[in-house]
């Protein structure tokens, strides 16, 4: 249904891509209207034509491959004329939306999967080519020509409010966009003290586009049109009809526009795909072999910064403990607090697939921020600087005399080290090119630790590399209307599900914000896991979406946990083998405990402190869930053959001598006759695996598998029997990516699974093996993992 929708929108913005071929045409209608008085015109084309291609040597692209010949263009007058007729605006939509549909295609985007509408996306991509130095001389030629971009780049600006269209079209968007820039930076340094003048424009549904969308979209184009003509000269070569293609090919590529220079190359794919050629074009070929080799040459540099980084810990325990007094004090400390986080680790150690890369990363941003703390101490004595570090964030709290610009310092601190930080990761190729290191941290400042907390979660919205103060009014403005929103949420929902199994207290089951956690943004599988697992007949879509917003707007008030004593947690020294251990539905604890001090709050203020006693709670179930595991570990085989060690909300469990089946199993029925069956993932990495990365890597896999295989058994069996089972992932294997992995149970006493359940079991673990193999090869080396009977 979108694709119609998008076709009926880009017939907006077909005039420019027509421009190019409207003198041909012209002259050609004139030929037949007045032979003589135009021959010496189209002559005039022609001759333009076939310079420029021989020059470029477009004839070589014909010849490589003869598909292509059709989309080249081709320079006597006949022929010219010919193109110039196909090259109507709808035959030139037609192929944008192909490009545009194909460039979705190679990325592995369905228009039906995108999160937000497409209307947003175009904003995004918009706001990020602004802001890009790499498309500034072709992003400010456009701007001189389009009036809606210069309307665009002043919109928040009073100084340009009164000022007609006519006027402000004389102004070049040189100064247009020097002036704007220069008065940001100006408001950034008044503590972003000033409220946005003009409130966004909205567009109700998100197949609907404003106007302001529409003449973004036909600037995008426009843009990137001329970006591919600097950087791939052989564009010129193609017909106005594959041109279009090419450009609308990287429209749909260009969300980060630090990967322009490749949208030329996978343009030319559009053009292949349009020709029904599979093999690649020699060129592109050569920059995907020249990719790999780069890819190879910092293998060995990735293993030294791991090793120099993942171990790392700033900060010692009696640190730790000294700034959580103080935090706990709340503003009875009388200290000022900074929190700086890794606000895309879970989606890191999603995607990389390795922990210990995305653990030293954020090692290596700490240090560099301590560094230049250093120099801040070393510039004020008398400042008293107290630090904190977990494996996620780095915090400060500042006390004594205190220099009057402190937040100012302290953002330029956070800035530097962000810069500096992705600079290093883009320069040493230790992520992949379409990641964007730079958006990787987020930093808040407060009164107390929990108000500079809800800023770094607030920062998100921001700039990379801003440092975001909680009495920004803007801040308080949004947050204290969430809180609002939240509550009417919640009401709305009481009466909706009232009288479902959903419903616990004022809110809701943890397993409720786990499934739709989870699932956000699929309203079909949250609706189907819901009404299994609570043997609901119906569930309406509009409790669906309401529970999906309800579930998101109160996570964003989730205060951050602080954990004195850091261990590291992997398989490092694991030569004989051992197994990880992953807290099953923490996040859901925690966000069933923010909803609950939501619902007894009226403002922000008394919403972080609610939410602050409600996380004390939840951290003091999860030590006492770590104790049994350490109780469990060491009686389920014998003496000093295991050795435990909790962080965060994984343990791992470091073996002696190798674990025979028996010993796992043993440790998987221990923890299923407890009150923790389903509340512990295990994955199990036999002796014989030399590499300590390849040890924890299978690991991850491991437990990836294990929460695929949950999922796919929450629409086949009973919930309140999965409950008292605990899986185990056996990575039969010391091999990466191959090799045999097997699934080990332990199961309650009580709890009797029918020949039928065991089946699905099986069958479901066989499922998640394959859609863990083809997921990984989207992400990176392709895993050929067999599930053993």
């Amino acid at each position: 249904m979108r694709v119609f929708i998008i076709i009926s929108i880009l017939l907006f913005v077909t005039h420019s891509w027509a421009v190019s071929t409207v003198g041909v045409l012209a002259a050609c209608t004139q030929e037949k209207c007045s032979p003589s008085s135009s021959s010496s015109v189209l002559a005039q084309f022609a001759n333009q034509c076939a310079i420029e291609s021989k020059a470029l040597k477009c004839d070589e692209l014909a010849s490589e491959n003869s598909a292509q010949a059709g989309l080249i263009r081709k320079c006597d007058v006949s022929q010219l004329c010919s193109q110039a007729e196909e090259s109507t605006a709808t035959e030139e939509m037609k192929s944008c939306v192909r490009g545009y549909t194909n460039s979705l295609i190679d990325t592995g985007v369905a228009l039906k999967d995108m999160v937000v509408g497409f209307g947003n996306q175009i904003d995004a991509t918009w706001e990020n080519i602004k802001a890009s130095e790499k498309l500034r001389s072709e992003f400010i030629s456009q701007c001189n020509q389009s009036l809606a971009c210069k309307k665009d780049l002043v919109k928040d600006d009073p100084r340009y409010a009164s000022m007609s269209d006519q006027e402000l079209g004389k102004i070049s968007a040189t100064a247009l966009f020097v002036q704007v820039q220069d008065r940001k930076a100006y408001m950034q340094s008044m503590h972003r003290s000033v409220p946005n003048t003009k409130p966004p424009e909205m567009h109700p549904k998100d197949n609907e586009l404003t106007e302001s969308q529409k003449a973004k979209l036909a600037d995008l184009s426009a843009i990137i049109k001329a970006k591919l003509k600097k950087e791939y000269q052989k564009f010129n070569c193609y017909t106005p009809n594959a041109q279009a293609e090419m450009a609308c090919y990287a429209v749909g590529q260009v969300i980060d526009p630090t990967l322009l220079a490749g949208a030329a190359f996978k343009g030319a794919r559009a053009i292949k795909a349009l020709s029904k050629v599979e093999v690649l074009d020699a060129e592109s070929a050569r920059v995907a072999a020249a990719e790999k080799v780069v890819a190879s040459r910092h293998f060995t540099g990735r293993a030294d910064f791991i090793k120099k980084y993942v171990e790392y810990n700033p900060t010692t325990v009696a640190q730790n403990e000294k700034f959580i007094a103080l935090a706990e004090k709340g503003k009875d400390a009388n200290a000022y607090f900074v929190n700086i986080e890794n606000s895309q680790m879970k989606f890191l150690n999603d995607s990389l697939k390795d922990k210990n890369l995305v653990t030293s990363l954020t090692n290596f941003h700490k240090d560099l921020v301590l560094k230049r703390m250093e120099e801040l101490q070393k510039e004020f004595p008398e400042l008293k600087i107290s630090e904190y570090s977990d494996f996620k964030s780095l915090r400060f709290a500042f006390e004594g005399q205190v220099p009057k610009d402190l937040e100012k310092r302290l953002a330029a601190v956070f800035k530097e080290s962000n810069d500096e930080f992705a600079k290093y990761m883009k320069d040493n190729g230790l992520l992949r090119t379409s990641d964007t290191p730079q958006d990787y941290f987020k930093a808040g400042y407060g009164r107390t630790a929990d108000e500079a907390g809800i800023a770094a979660r607030y920062a998100r919205k921001t700039e990379p590399g801003e440092l975001v103060s909680y009495k920004d009014s803007r801040l308080k403005s949004d947050l204290n209307a969430k809180v609002q929103s939240v509550e009417q949420d919640r009401v709305s929902l009481q009466q909706q599900l009232g009288q479902t199994k959903m419903v616990d207290g004022d809110t809701f089951k943890p397993e409720v914000f786990d499934i739709v956690r989870k699932n956000m943004g699929d309203s079909a599988a949250i609706k189907s896991a819901l009404s299994n697992r609570y043997k609901l007949s119906t569930l309406s879509d509009k409790s669906v979406e309401d529970l999906q917003r309800y579930v998101k707007t109160s996570d964003e008030f989730s205060p951050g946990l602080m954990i004195a004593k850091r261990e590291s947690a992997n398989l490092n020294d694991a030569a004989q083998g051992g197994f990880t251990m992953d807290f099953v539905g923490l996040g859901a604890s925690n966000m069933k405990g923010t909803a609950d001090a939501l619902a007894k709050s009226k403002d922000l203020d008394t919403a972080l402190n609610e939410a602050r006693k409600a996380e004390k709670a939840v951290t003091n179930d999860v030590n006492t869930q770590k104790q049994f595991f350490t109780k469990v570990v060491t009686e389920s085989v014998e003496p000093g053959k295991i050795k435990s060690v909790c962080s965060g909300d994984d343990c791992v469990a470091i073996a002696t001598k190798p674990l025979n089946e028996q010993e796992k199993v043993k440790v998987l029925s221990r923890v299923a006759d407890s009150k923790y069956a389903s509340k512990m993932r295990f994955a199990f990495v036999n002796d014989g695996v030399k590499s300590a990365e390849t040890r924890n890597s299978l690991s991850t896999h491991g437990e990836s598998i294990e929460k695929l295989l949950r999922k796919n058994l929450g629409s086949v069996m009973d919930p309140n029997k999965l409950e008292g089972v605990t899986f185990g992932i056996d990575m039969r294997t010391d091999t990466l990516n191959q090799g045999s992995v097997k699934l080990l149970m332990g199961q309650s006493p009580d709890l009797y699974l029918t020949k039928l359940e065991q089946k699905r079991i099986k069958e479901a673990f066989k499922q998640s093996v394959a859609e863990f193999n083809k997921a990984a090869a989207k992400n990176g080396p392709a895993a050929r993992y067999e599930a053993s009977p």
